[in-house]
């Protein structure tokens, strides 16, 4: 009796604040008091929305001022575009929804979609590459050196021997006094694979215009049944895999181009457990200034490779259990765990716009139509000094 004594009057509580901000009548028309907050003259109108048009209101916006318009039985969705109106905000009808938004943010987007001839792209190249954490830490390799597609690496790291005369082989440049060389990184990750240490995952590369996202995923989507608050079952999607957003932007200053880049990358996987899906995840997210064709490097995103391994007397750890059981006798199983590193060197370049290239284009054909307005007129050259020779002849 208690608990229902209190479900009532919190019921007649909320109803009184409803009231208090705006008046209904069963015909949909309301009642609202200009000095009424934005904030709660959406949420009063929000239930009229759902009872009306079976629609949520969902406020975006940074608006929460007074409404500064007084509505007096006027329909609630006139209201709402009037209370919209009024204040530069703007309403966005979605499929089950109304979506209130900044007039700024609007200007901006529609900004931001605008694209010229002049307007310039950026290429950005990664390479996802994965290595032995140890075997990394032997060859002491210094990313913060890495400049036009160089490399400094350490020969005097203890356990490098066995590589060192593959690197200093490779290197372009080295010294022996530092015990440093400077490696090509293609020529770096080509030893590593030889070694089997190492192994290339990905080489995403793709073409952005200044100021768009750019996004690459090599992987799949795998989906999960869930449910929503009426009970209706639907695909939820999930994204793994090797994953990228890039958002670059030119900026300039003093005439020296440079690359602003946001970048969010993913290496991730799915792993299906007895209650749920398990998303073994490895993300990084970074800002740079970079120069044209410059690079940067993201690593430290570590995983645990466990793998069993058996050992033993040769040939007899390997025989069926079933021989005696000399399998068990000459030989065990043990686990291994390895450290992996995932690599991910990524380079910025300025593309040439689309007036560049066709000026290029331009100048490509002019000159291909001068070298053939020169070829005939040698051609015509030739030809009458053959007339002329042959009629002296005559």
């Amino acid at each position: 009796m208690k608990k229902l004594l209190l479900i009532l009057i919190l019921f007649a509580a909320c109803i009184g604040l409803i009231s208090q901000t705006a008046e209904f009548s069963k015909k949909g028309l309301v009642t609202i008091p200009r000095e009424t907050r934005f904030v709660d003259a959406v949420n009063a109108l929000e239930v009229m929305s759902q009872q009306y048009a079976n629609k949520k209101i969902i406020n975006s916006s940074s608006f929460n001022q007074e409404i500064g318009i007084p509505i007096k039985e006027i329909l609630w969705r006139e209201a709402l575009t009037l209370i919209i109106s009024y204040n530069n905000l703007v309403l966005e009808e979605l499929p089950g929804a109304l979506l209130i938004k900044d007039f700024t943010t609007e200007k901006e987007e529609e900004k931001k979609k605008m694209v010229f001839p002049d307007t310039k792209q950026i290429k950005i190249s990664s390479i996802f590459f994965k290595v032995d954490k140890s075997f990394l830490n032997s060859i002491g390799i210094d990313w913060s050196t890495l400049y036009k597609g160089k490399v400094d690496v350490s020969l005097g790291f203890m356990g490098a021997s066995n590589v060192s005369d593959e690197l200093l082989t490779a290197s372009a440049s080295h010294s022996l006094e530092s015990s440093k060389a400077s490696l090509d990184l293609n020529t770096l990750l080509k030893i590593i694979e030889a070694k089997q240490k190492g192994t290339i995952i990905a080489r995403p590369n793709i073409v952005v215009i200044s100021g768009k996202e750019g996004f690459i995923q090599v992987g799949q989507d795998f989906s999960v049944k869930t449910t929503d608050e009426d009970g209706n079952v639907f695909d939820r999607f999930f994204s793994t895999g090797i994953i990228m957003k890039v958002l670059p932007e030119i900026v300039e200053k003093g005439g020296t181009e440079a690359i602003y880049l946001k970048t969010m990358v993913e290496k991730s996987d799915a792993t299906p457990g007895e209650l749920s899906t398990i998303i073994n995840k490895s993300t990084s997210t970074t800002e740079v200034l970079l120069f044209d064709g410059e690079e940067t490097v993201i690593a430290g995103l570590y995983d645990t490779d466990e793998t069993k391994v058996r050992s033993g007397i040769p040939i007899l750890k390997d025989l069926p259990w079933w021989v005696f059981g000399i399998r068990y006798l000459t030989g065990y199983n043990r686990s291994e765990s390895k450290i992996g590193e995932m690599i991910i060197v990524i380079k910025a370049e300025i593309v040439e716009s689309l007036d560049e290239r066709i000026n290029k284009t331009t100048t490509i054909k002019e000159k291909v139509e001068e070298h053939r307005d020169s070829r005939a007129d040698i051609k015509t050259y030739f030809e009458e000094n053959d007339e002329d020779m042959f009629n002296e002849k005559k």
